[in-house]
């Protein structure tokens, strides 16, 4: 299991240069949060999803299958990428790699679990994508989220 987590961490890591985006406004926001509701739409996924830009959330959106506690996991997925400045399934892989389990961050406020994507313009954090409610492996929200900034925005840097 642990070669399995080394070999995502180090995939998820390769994904940094999408993070980097040229611009970031409610616009660019909008649209990357219609992209990811627009594929659960499609695919019929039980997801609440978010995209924050600074403290604002600019979209929010949730589909059959979630509850209000979907909307609480985004708030603390997001507060973990905030706090790292890494994508939420990067910290998870982090500590399972290194085999310890993140006891110093409150749980009430912080989710050690995939699903937040930060986003960086020019080295600083400027929003974050995040996707609650898929469960069939440790990193679909986060595939999600990515694959609505990819197909959103580029990814360009």
């Amino acid at each position: 299991m642990e070669h399995n987590d080394e070999a995502l961490l180090a995939e998820v890591r390769s994904e940094a240069p999408v993070l980097q985006v040229p611009r970031f406004d409610h616009a660019i926001a909008r649209r990357i949060g219609m992209t990811a509701a627009t594929r659960a739409e499609r695919d019929g996924l039980p997801v609440a999803i978010g995209v924050m830009r600074g403290a604002q959330r600019v979209f929010h959106a949730a589909f059959e299958g979630t509850t209000a506690e979907h909307d609480d996991w985004l708030r603390r997925k997001v507060n973990s990428a905030v706090l790292h400045e890494v994508p939420s399934l990067e910290l998870v892989l982090r500590q399972r790699v290194a085999g310890r389990v993140p006891d110093w961050l409150d749980p009430h406020e912080y989710a050690v679990a995939g699903g937040a994507v930060p986003l960086f313009l020019a080295g600083s954090l400027v929003g974050v994508v995040v996707v609650s409610g898929l469960t069939e492996t440790m990193r679909a929200d986060h595939d999600l989220a990515m694959a609505a900034i990819h197909d959103a925005i580029g990814g360009a840097s």
